[in-house]
């Protein structure tokens, strides 16, 4: 690690899992209040605590040297931070193959034509039910309608097709698989359903327990009602999402399973925290502190000096853990 050779080589952690997605958090606020995600009376970081988006851009460009062609902007919800659209095209003059964001959608349809203009390849739109009134009682907000128009408009752009990201809850939206999958036959958009990830302050799991339902019974009821889904073979091997398509249908229904069926031994990730964090492993209380050596004098090798440590450490598996017993919220990670 410690020679020139050795630091421009590809990231490759302990397991040999190639290390080429990054995710940013470029903020830890958000808009909407989603149960899951971020709890209504959540303490925000004070704003001096927060990279700045030109530090962050250098963070990516000392992962890009290290072989990171991927890239994903993130929150909290990015739109909700200045700059961000600018940011977008400087990680796309960088040189990265794949710019994506992950939004919820509301701040989406009046940046939509300042996106696609910086370069944004893809983009993921968080959408748990397809009725205003659960919209309501999931995010804690009532703007469905305004997301909705964003998911259409953005189906207008060089962004479609979207992909569509829904937190699978028994008793919650479940009653909506079959709706969200019928999308997939109507539009060019890859839904796909996530596995619920234990709940904040769910201390004994019971919450959790009552919630979740499994990818492979997601599958299942969306077959009883629309038929066979066939398999699609995955582009990337390291994508978490299993993937299928309706015979006819223009775009594709999928689950991401992290807790029936982990994907750790294919992950390729890192996370940057808002603040200023490696978080190498989702389902860990794990950060790597960055922001020291990202603001000392020579920062590209201190990053990546940090990288490799971090690579290191990157466990094999996550633990499923009640999220009262780590520092971070889901919306504070970036997801």
């Amino acid at each position: 690690m410690e020679t020139g050779e050795d630091v421009l080589a590809q990231l490759t952690d302990s397991y040999n899992r190639k290390m080429d997605y990054l995710r940013i958090s470029v903020t830890d606020r958000c808009n909407f209040r989603c149960q899951y995600c971020m709890p209504e009376d959540i303490q925000f970081q004070d704003k001096s605590h927060i990279l700045t988006l030109e530090e962050m851009l250098t963070f990516a460009e000392a992962c890009l040297e290290l072989g990171v062609t991927k890239v994903r902007v993130t929150g909290g919800e990015p739109l909700v931070r200045r700059g961000v659209v600018k940011f977008v095209g400087w990680l796309k003059d960088l040189g990265f193959e794949d710019v994506t964001m992950t939004t919820n959608g509301f701040l989406l349809k009046e940046n939509l034509e300042g996106l696609v203009e910086a370069g944004l390849d893809r983009v993921n739109i968080s959408l748990d039910t397809l009725q205003p009134e659960k919209f309501a009682f999931i995010t804690r907000r009532n703007h469905f309608q305004k997301v909705w128009e964003a998911v259409m408009a953005a189906l207008e752009t060089p962004l479609s097709p979207v992909k569509i990201n829904a937190v699978a809850m028994r008793g919650v939206n479940d009653d909506e698989i079959s709706d969200m999958a019928r999308l997939t036959l109507e539009y060019p958009m890859h839904v796909r359903f996530i596995e619920l990830m234990p709940l904040n302050g769910d201390t004994d799991g019971s919450r959790f327990r009552s919630l979740f339902i499994s990818g492979r019974e997601i599958l299942e009821r969306a077959q009883e009602e629309l038929g066979d889904l066939r398999p699609i073979e995955k582009d990337d091997p390291a994508a978490p999402a299993d993937e299928f398509r309706f015979d006819g249908a223009p775009g594709t229904f999928g689950v991401i399973t992290p807790v029936s069926e982990p994907f750790c031994a294919r992950c390729s990730r890192l996370r940057l925290t808002a603040d200023g964090k490696i978080h190498p492993c989702l389902l860990t209380d794990l950060d790597v502190p960055v922001k020291d050596a990202i603001r000392s004098e020579n920062p590209i090798p201190a990053i990546h000096k940090v990288l490799w440590e971090t690579a290191r450490i990157k466990p094999a598996a996550g633990l499923t853990l009640p999220e009262e017993s780590r520092h971070r919220t889901m919306s504070q990670i970036g997801g």
